[in-house]
């Protein structure tokens, strides 16, 4: 199991020189399993941490105040993260698609025309 740093490192080390194109979609994969798996994660730990925080309702000092409440109250930030982790992974893909829908022909025009043949751009 690869950890979410060294996930984002690789990430960090892909540059958007050579093949553009090709670039910006292993850019845009990475980032998605990234954001699709940190959804996961936060969709489970919202899960256990309401059951945890529910327990708690047997701690005598907690007697008097709404556990159960509070622990949705709580539990309901993790699953708003799972949320714009899902968006972020939304994104990636909508982000690969402008970039093919807005380069892709300027690319084939350019690879017709022998300049640039193999389509590297240097930065």
């Amino acid at each position: 199991m690869v950890s979410a740093e060294s996930k984002i490192a690789q990430i960090g080390e892909i540059h958007f020189g050579g093949k553009v194109g090709r670039q910006i979609s292993k850019y845009a994969k990475e980032n998605q399993r990234l954001a699709h798996d940190l959804a996961a994660e936060l969709d489970v730990a919202s899960g256990e941490a309401l059951a945890a925080m529910r327990r708690l309702r047997r701690d005598p000092r907690l007697r008097r105040i709404d556990v159960l409440v509070k622990a949705i109250l709580v539990a309901r930030h993790l699953r708003r993260a799972r949320d714009l982790c899902q968006g972020i992974s939304a994104e990636m893909v909508r982000f690969n698609a402008a970039y093919r829908r807005e380069f892709l022909e300027i690319e084939e025009e350019m690879r017709r025309r022998g300049r640039r043949a193999d389509g590297e751009v240097t930065l």
